[in-house]
């Protein structure tokens, strides 16, 4: 995939908390930076999503309630309705949209993030 160079500044007490976190991760402060600023992105786009690590690297999942998007796409498929899939879950009917529309929008992340765990 194509990248572009962008550059910002951040004070220097969150420059020194990002590089710890790089260095925890095993990664260069450029890479998570592009990391962190790539799901905030995403999160502003579909409310309700947020990131985790998890077995299989990161994961997208329903905010607050530790459910990754995989998991509401597999029992949508079996449920076959949006308010099924609520039901199940005793979300209210947006929630299961929001995820829904996130696994629409990246269909091979999704599938990936549900092999590492089910595998």
């Amino acid at each position: 995939m194509a990248t572009v160079v962008q550059s910002c500044r951040i004070e220097k007490n969150h420059a020194a908390m990002l590089s710890r976190q790089a260095k925890r991760r095993r990664l260069e402060v450029s890479t998570l930076s592009s990391l962190y600023l790539k799901e905030k992105a995403l999160e502003e786009e579909f409310p309700g999503i947020g990131f985790r690590d998890s077995a299989g690297g990161r994961e997208a999942y329903v905010l607050g309630l530790r459910v990754g998007v995989w998991e509401v796409l597999d029992v949508h498929k079996e449920a076959k309705s949006i308010s099924r899939t609520a039901d199940h879950f005793g979300w209210p009917d947006y929630l299961v949209k929001c995820a829904l529309a996130y696994a629409k929008a990246f269909p091979g992340e999704i599938a990936a993030q549900r092999e590492a765990e089910v595998e």
